[in-house]
């Protein structure tokens, strides 16, 4: 007995017709017939009930019949189960993120990708930028959601970009540069500022210096540095300082009286902005980090 002779069975007992069945399996009306001698043989009972006019199932056949059914099903169960994992449509992913990445809404990726890919299990590793790096390259974390690094040296890690946010500076509606619509870096070099730092973050991975130092050819005075944007946002307020921040940090400050968004510009006009991209080694083969990054370039589109 095997697969292809359960599917015959199957197509002869609905049929109740061995030409029709036959045409059905693509094979011929004495194919079929002696299929069907064959199945009973092994299985040492009579399924059919024959004459010249037609054909019934025995009692046995009937029961053979729904067993048939159920073991045709559980065989297409296992194949589309195996191909799955084969591709990663069913498997687990370990994903790293940075601290301050669940305040943006590049959260709506990871939801969007368990949605299209449910038996794909999804295991979360938070730590620093460096540690999500050691990670991935140790087998810990599959692939990292992280700020744009300034410097790509790893050869070995790969990067695609995720989302952009604009950058502002938030300061104080008595700044004398609060009556502008608009700044540049290189216009901050005499001002003091507070740094966001969520919990978590190491002090050599706040991409708001490295930033600064890079876009603005200076090294910043900082006054501050803080884990909350409501701590932040007070003391600029309070003339303490400004900070630059993304769009999503400071959204909810916008309609604050005593505070000023300014957008950031680079020397070409275009905006200054925080990049989140998804960071993977060279050498990772679970198939599930291919399914994200062609669910994500799709999505994107």
């Amino acid at each position: 007995m095997n697969l292809n002779q359960l599917e015959y069975f199957v197509s002869a007992a609905e049929h109740l017709n061995f030409t029709r069945a036959a045409k059905q399996c693509y094979i011929s009306q004495t194919a079929m017939t002696q299929q069907m001698q064959a199945l009973e043989k092994a299985l040492g009972v009579q399924l059919f009930l024959r004459d010249k006019r037609r054909i019934e199932l025995t009692p046995a056949g009937t029961v053979y019949l729904k067993e048939a059914r159920a073991i045709l099903k559980r065989s297409d169960e296992a194949m589309r189960l195996a191909r799955m994992a084969s591709t990663g449509t069913d498997g687990e992913i370990t994903i790293g993120f940075v601290s301050g990445f669940g305040q943006s809404d590049c959260y709506e990726i990871l939801r969007g990708f368990h949605e299209a890919f449910p038996n794909i299990k999804i295991k979360l590793y938070r730590n620093t930028l460096s540690g999500l790096i050691d990670a991935m390259h140790n087998g810990d974390c599959d692939v990292a959601f992280a700020v744009q690094p300034i410097q790509k040296n790893d050869e070995n890690m790969k990067h695609l970009f995720l989302r952009s946010y604009p950058l502002f500076a938030a300061m104080s509606r008595n700044n004398p540069l609060a009556e502008r619509t608009k700044i540049e870096c290189k216009d901050l070099q005499e001002e003091q500022f507070i740094i966001m730092q969520p919990p978590g973050r190491s002090r050599d991975e706040m991409e708001e210096m490295l930033w600064i130092y890079q876009r603005g050819g200076f090294l910043p005075q900082v006054v501050a540095v803080e884990q909350e944007p409501e701590t932040i946002m007070l003391l600029a307020a309070l003339e303490m300082g400004i900070s630059i921040l993304p769009e999503y940090i400071v959204r909810p400050y916008n309609q604050k009286e005593e505070l000023v968004m300014l957008p950031v510009m680079k020397s070409d006009g275009e905006a200054e902005t925080l990049n989140f991209e998804m960071l993977w080694t060279a050498q990772n083969a679970n198939p599930s980090v291919d399914i994200l990054q062609e669910w994500w370039k799709n999505f994107s589109l």
